[in-house]
């Protein structure tokens, strides 16, 4: 039987969805796959730049123009040319009109079960119409995949989507993020952002509201100012809502201790988890949130919200925030940076707990689910 892959996301800046594609796509080698599938196709909407994007050679491309956006690209030029017996659809929905058994990657539901979390004058997209494909999705899928166990409670009792229906395949960190130890580029690094050698809290994530990054930059002012050691705070991610962070870090006073990135390579990114001294990520919920993998896997303690999703993704191993408030995040900033042995700690437990996962077997994972889907 041949699978069909829905490649939209492999182009341009790939964060969220597009990671996870390239990082599962990228082990399916002949190795891995004989046996399985006769045929791999991988459906793009415009060639890929093979020495930028390493596919294994033996996933078919198979381009389909003209590029648009990816849920038109999906019902008119995907869903029409695939005949393949399975299609593996990563980002949360399928095409209205398919072919073949569909397996469909839906991570998570917090929109749906928290809409009070997402204020609707700071909604970017069409989220009604959204939220009700991938109910539609999940529904006429074969079966449905997500990444952690709460993200399968929260999905199942969301879109009444059966949980005997969805699989849990674990996300995993990049194969060579790792600590470095003393190397000499992480001085640079910090010297490159704050102008000098000073240790930094890291935010790795959208700017959205849930995620609070406003809270952490007033809960970070009021730290700076009880603290005799200057930090510094960096927050890497797209700011999709506009805030106007600038004008926010002006207000706190925060001058060149704040510093806000819109996107960096995984080589940048893990020698920035390798030069902080911590990372915070003060969501009010997730299910889910692959940056404290990375985190851990780089030796970087964490400090993050205690839901369900954020201690399943950090096995516990972290400084674990009762509410999202700044009193809150301002102690637990306070804690870390005051106590070298239980950075220690926390950096020796969480490099114990990322080592349990890795992308190729994710990718051996998410295989079998497609198989299995195959079968069905």
């Amino acid at each position: 039987m041949k699978l069909g892959v829905n490649g939209w996301r492999i182009h341009g800046k790939r964060t969220g969805v597009g990671r996870y594609l390239y990082n599962v796509v990228r082990y399916w080698d002949e190795s891995l796959v004989a046996g399985r599938f006769e045929e791999i196709n991988f459906y793009v909407p415009e060639p890929i730049d093979r020495s930028q994007t390493a596919l294994p050679p033996n996933i078919r491309e198979r381009v389909l123009r003209p590029r648009s956006r990816m849920l038109l690209w999906e019902n008119l030029r995907f869903g029409p040319a695939a005949r393949d017996g399975v299609l593996f659809c990563p980002g949360y929905s399928r095409p209205l009109v398919a072919r073949g058994r569909t397996v469909v990657t839906i991570f998570e539901a917090t929109l749906k079960l928290y809409p009070q979390y997402f204020p609707r004058a700071d909604w970017y997209t069409v989220p009604e119409l959204y939220l009700k494909l991938y109910e539609w999705s999940g529904h006429h899928a074969t079966l449905v995949l997500t990444s952690t166990e709460a993200g399968r409670r929260d999905v199942s009792k969301a879109y009444g989507i059966p949980a005997g229906k969805i699989r849990v395949v674990s996300l995993a960190p990049p194969e060579d993020f790792r600590p470095l130890g003393d190397d000499p580029r992480l001085s640079a690094v910090r010297k490159k952002h704050f102008g000098r050698d000073i240790p930094f809290f890291l935010y790795v994530g959208k700017m959205t509201p849930r995620r609070n990054v406003p809270l952490l930059m007033e809960a970070f002012a009021e730290f700076q100012a009880g603290s005799s050691v200057p930090h510094g705070l960096l927050a890497v991610g797209l700011n999709t809502v506009h805030f106007d962070l600038a004008a926010h870090a002006r207000e706190l006073s925060l001058g060149d201790g704040f510093v806000h990135l819109e996107y960096v390579s995984d080589e940048d990114l893990m020698l920035l988890y390798n030069a902080a001294e911590a990372f915070v990520i003060p969501y009010t919920y997730e299910a889910l949130s692959l940056p404290t993998l990375e985190a851990q896997a780089c030796g970087l303690p964490v400090i993050t919200v205690d839901t369900p999703g954020l201690r399943e993704m950090t096995g516990g191993k972290a400084i674990l925030l009762q509410a999202p408030e700044i009193g809150e995040i301002r102690d637990g900033l306070k804690l870390l940076a005051g106590d070298e042995a239980l950075r220690r700690k926390l950096s020796q437990e969480g490099l114990a707990f990322a080592s349990q996962f890795s992308w190729r077997r994710t990718a051996r994972e998410t295989l079998d689910v497609l198989e299995e889907a195959a079968r069905m």
